[in-house]
C-alpha cells in the first residue's frame, strides 16, 4: 500500500519525487523504489522526522506499537500522522503519542491500479486544510470519503477486506462453471467480465441493485432459480455474518500492544 501511495501522488503531480523520503527496513523493496520512483531514502526515524511534516504509517497493526515507541520523542506538534494499520484506534495512537496528531485510514489493495477507496477519521488538532490534504493524497489511488471514527471497523470490514470476498466469489464462479463443462479460461473470462460489466453498469445508471437485480430475473426462470438457491443457503446472512467477524478482528487488533 506504501508503494502504491508513493506511485500515485506522482504520477497524479501532486508532489514531486524529490519531496519524498522513505523508511523502509526491507533493503531490496528499498532500493528498487528509489530506482524506479527516484525518491529519497531515509536511513533512522531520526531523519525521516526531521526531513518530512507529513507521515504515513504503511505498517502492519502488529509492528505499528514499537514504530511509535521509537518514534515518539521526536515528534514536534507541526508534523502529522496518517496511520493505515487496521484496527489501531485514534485513541489507540494518540495514548502511544501524546502530542502526535493522527488520522487514521483505511484504503484498499486496488489502490494499486488507482481504483481504490479509502476512509478517513480525523483525531484531535487536525486543520481542514490538512484534512483535505489527506483526501488529496489518497485521492490519487481511488475515491475518499470521511466517517466517524467509530465506524471505521465496519470500513474496514466492507472495503478494507472487500477486494478479498470479490475475489472468493469470483474463484466460486470460475469453479461453477468448470463444473459445468466449460474451460477454466473461458469460465475466468465468462466470470470477470460479467462482474466488471455489472458494476460499471451500477455506476452508470445510479440504479438500486435490487431493481437492476429485477431486471434480470425473470418469472420462473434460470436466474430465479438460482436466486432461489442462494436465499435458501442463506446467502446475504453469510455476508452479513463474515462482515461483523472482520468487523470484530478489526476491533480486536486495537488492543494488540
Amino acid at each position: 500500500m506504501g508503494s502504491a501511495l508513493l506511485e500515485g501522488v506522482i504520477q497524479a503531480g501532486l508532489l514531486k519525487p524529490e519531496a519524498l523520503f522513505l523508511l523502509e527496513t526491507d533493503h531490496s523493496k528499498r532500493e528498487a523504489l528509489r530506482e524506479r520512483l527516484g525518491i529519497n531514502l531515509c536511513e533512522t526515524i531520526d531523519e525521516l522526522l526531521r526531513e518530512c511534516r507529513l507521515i504515513v504509517f504503511a505498517v502492519k497493526p502488529q509492528v505499528l506499537p514499537a514504530v511509535l515507541r521509537e518514534m515518539k520523542p521526536l515528534v514536534k506538534p507541526d508534523h502529522l500522522l496518517i496511520s493505515i494499520a487496521a484496527g489501531v484506534s485514534l485513541a489507540a495512537l494518540e495514548a502511544m503519542v501524546p502530542q502526535g496528531r493522527f488520522v487514521r485510514v483505511m484504503p484498499n489493495t486496488p489502490a494499486r491500479i488507482q481504483r481504490g477507496v479509502a476512509a478517513y477519521a480525523l483525531g484531535k488538532n487536525i486543520q481542514p486544510v490538512e484534512a483535505e490534504r489527506v483526501a488529496a493524497i489518497f485521492g490519487c489511488v481511488g475515491r475518499v470519503i470521511s466517517v466517524p471514527e467509530n465506524l471505521m471497523d465496519a470500513v474496514t470490514a466492507l472495503s478494507g477486506s472487500g477486494p478479498a470476498y470479490v475475489f472468493y466469489f469470483i474463484e466460486a464462479l470460475v469453479e461453477a462453471g468448470v463444473l459445468l463443462g466449460l474451460g477454466r479460461e473461458q469460465a475466468g473470462i465468462l466470470a470477470v467480465e460479467t462482474l466488471s460489466g455489472a458494476v460499471e453498469m451500477l455506476k452508470r445508471t445510479g440504479e438500486h441493485p435490487a431493481k437492476l437485480r429485477e431486471e434480470v430475473t425473470s418469472p420462473g426462470g434460470t436466474t430465479a432459480a438460482a436466486l432461489f438457491e442462494l436465499e435458501k443457503a442463506g446467502f446475504s446472512g453469510i455476508l452479513m455474518t463474515a462482515l461483523q467477524a472482520a468487523a470484530r478482528r478489526s476491533a480486536e487488533l486495537n488492543q494488540v500492544k
